[in-house]
């Protein structure tokens, strides 16, 4: 990355301008650091992975297999907007959302399904909830955003969140998922809401548990090998780094 005093030709830098090259070369090289956070590491299946196109790779959540933890900037911006936002809507609006509450969504043979949810507004008198996850996406997430294109995955989260509300005892009328733009203007965001639907949360569920007694049955390394991979997975590339660093270790 291009670090440079203006108005200063490299060729004249004295020892004290190195010396403030050197310190800014080192302030950039942390900031990577700073995105492996506890998360990353997680190996725990969560609500947000369950209804992800990779069968495979849900299937490794849930064997709790190792992955190499990483981290990248748009991530990391998206960490910092969740932050401000829940900061922002706490401070300055406390009785009319949840924010950040964790959720027990469900258990079955030693799976316990849990997880944060961003937002839950508070209607019809604090009773009922509607259900609120932020994406911060780029443009071409906007675009597919604006014409109704929304990932089952993004579907399936929404709806379990619902669930985990519907089972802290509200009812849930909406589950929305708001999609905020990362690199244009705020007007630009795409608010994408949908009746609450228990079934898709259960069907998601009942997969999971499909899982759980194969694995029981034939073991994680075959069921996982039986799963379709999606097209182009990244958690796939996670997950396959560290199996050939595992074999590495052994050789």
């Amino acid at each position: 990355m291009p670090i440079k005093i203006l108005d200063v030709d490299q060729s004249d830098y004295q020892a004290d301008d190195w010396k403030a090259v050197e310190t800014a070369e080192q302030w950039m090289l942390r900031i990577p650091q700073l995105f492996i956070t506890e998360r990353s590491k997680q190996t725990v299946i969560g609500i947000s992975e369950v209804g992800m196109d990779c069968r495979r790779c849900v299937a490794r959540k849930l064997a709790e297999k190792p992955r190499t933890p990483d981290g990248s900037w748009f991530p990391f911006i998206g960490t910092a907007v969740h932050d401000q936002l829940e900061n922002g809507f706490a401070s300055r609006w406390p009785d009319e959302y949840h924010l950040e509450n964790r959720l027990h969504v469900h258990s079955y043979k030693g799976l316990e399904l849990a997880g944060s949810c961003d937002m839950a507004a508070l209607i019809n008198d604090g009773k009922s909830v509607i259900v609120n996850d932020w994406k911060v996406v780029g443009q071409t997430a906007l675009k597919d955003a604006a014409k109704g294109k929304i990932k089952n995955q993004y579907r399936t989260q929404a709806m379990l969140y619902g669930l985990g509300w519907k089972k802290k005892g509200y009812d849930v009328t909406h589950v929305s998922l708001s999609f905020l733009p990362r690199d244009v203007q705020l007007s630009d965001a795409q608010v994408v809401m949908l009746r609450y639907d228990e079934d898709l949360a259960m069907e998601s569920l009942a997969k999971l548990e499909l899982l759980i007694d194969a694995a029981e049955i034939i073991g994680w390394d075959a069921v996982i090998a039986k799963q379709p991979k999606a097209s182009f997975c990244w958690d796939c590339r996670k997950y396959e780094q560290q199996e050939d660093d595992d074999v590495a270790s052994l050789i």
